[in-house]
């Protein structure tokens, strides 16, 4: 009989945002006894009992657990809008998601992250203000982007290491974070958004993992609008926009550019007014329309969401192995809703059991 670990017990409560007092008066025990079951005060707690009130496996609260992960070392795209509590769960969602990440790396030989650091991009930068523009140029320029748009942006960050995984829908007010966790850069994502969106919030949470790493980003707009012109400089590059510019521009020319450059109408218009190829009048007329045909809230007529190549590959390659996703879950002790939200709109999920035909592999993934 494996030990009982009271901090899984604690993670399994934060991920589905439960007080103490709620999973007391859930299993019909005091407030003192979830204290003491969490404390490690007591060997031999109802587990039965706490697992069909959580929903989560016996297996989980048992021996080792997950490796933590604080606040301070998250960046929060709306932290000052989240409670203590919605906090906690959606950090406990990211730990959980990190454990199927592992489980990658152990199984299948991939990306190793090489994500530069800021003192690898702006020699001489100040720690105060990183430069998001200088940062980004020199991004494009080792990774040899040129000054063209890039293609698939989810599939750029994979390729460097980084693992992208969703937000569960009870969690999208968070709209997108990242963190540095045990050497490799995670970013979780709200699938429901715009393939444009996402995009930029790819874009925003590199630029926080590359310039702001070892710096607690909490609660410091500062933080948040130096992301965002990394990722306007690192999608739109002033260059590569001067060259697809001709002539006066109109707003049925921000259609077509914003489709060049797979970013928002919003965002375009916001990038030209940066580089001043339109007023200040232009820009606040253009908003006002843009708001009026339903530009602010989502993308009419926008392009296809990115899908991950690398979870395409690795669940093709694990199902071959014989693996399902049931079987993953059951080995690392997680509630299959949780790995199946977690994979939502970023791939396709082969159906339990059934015969689907294995994807043709790209890239150098290959099991170990």
């Amino acid at each position: 009989m494996t030990d009982f670990n009271p901090d899984s017990l604690t993670l399994a409560r934060e991920r589905r945002g439960m007080t103490k007092e709620g999973l007391a008066s859930a299993c019909g025990v005091s407030r003192r006894a979830v204290t003491d079951w969490e404390a490690g005060r007591v060997d031999n707690p109802p587990l039965e009992r706490i697992s069909q009130v959580l929903d989560f496996p016996i297996d989980f609260f048992l021996g080792e657990g997950l490796p933590e992960l604080s606040e301070r070392s998250v960046s929060f795209r709306a932290l000052s809008s989240l409670g203590a509590r919605q906090t906690r769960r959606v950090l406990s969602s990211a730990r959980l998601a990190q454990t199927f990440s592992s489980w990658m790396d152990r199984e299948y030989d991939t990306p190793h992250p090489d994500l530069p650091a800021i003192s690898d991009l702006v020699p001489h930068f100040s720690v105060d203000d990183p430069d998001p523009t200088a940062s980004a140029t020199a991004l494009r320029r080792l990774w040899n982007l040129s000054d063209r748009p890039i293609a698939d942006m989810l599939a750029l960050v994979e390729s460097h290491g980084a693992r992208v995984f969703s937000l569960q829908p009870g969690d999208h007010e968070v709209d997108a974070f990242s963190f540095w966790g045990e050497g490799r850069p995670y970013i979780f994502l709200n699938p429901d958004k715009s393939a444009e969106r996402l995009r930029f919030d790819l874009a925003h949470e590199l630029g926080h993992l590359c310039m702001h790493q070892d710096i607690s980003t909490a609660g410091q707009k500062i933080f948040e609008v130096q992301a965002n012109q990394f990722a306007s400089d690192l999608l739109m590059p002033a260059t590569g926009v001067q060259a697809s510019i001709r002539g006066q521009l109109s707003l049925a020319d921000v259609m077509t550019l914003k489709k060049l450059w797979k970013v928002s109408a919003a965002a375009m218009v916001k990038r030209l007014h940066q580089l001043r190829y339109i007023s200040d009048w232009q820009y606040r007329s253009w908003f006002i329309e843009l708001t009026k045909r339903g530009y602010r809230t989502s993308e009419p007529h926008g392009i296809a969401h990115e899908q991950s190549s690398l979870l395409k590959q690795v669940l093709a390659m694990a199902r071959e192995d014989g693996w399902r996703l049931n079987k993953i879950c059951n080995v690392l002790r997680l509630p299959e809703d949780e790995l199946t939200y977690a994979l939502a709109g970023l791939v396709v999920l082969p159906m339990q059991g059934g015969g689907a035909q294995r994807p043709r592999l790209e890239g150098h993934l290959r099991a170990v």
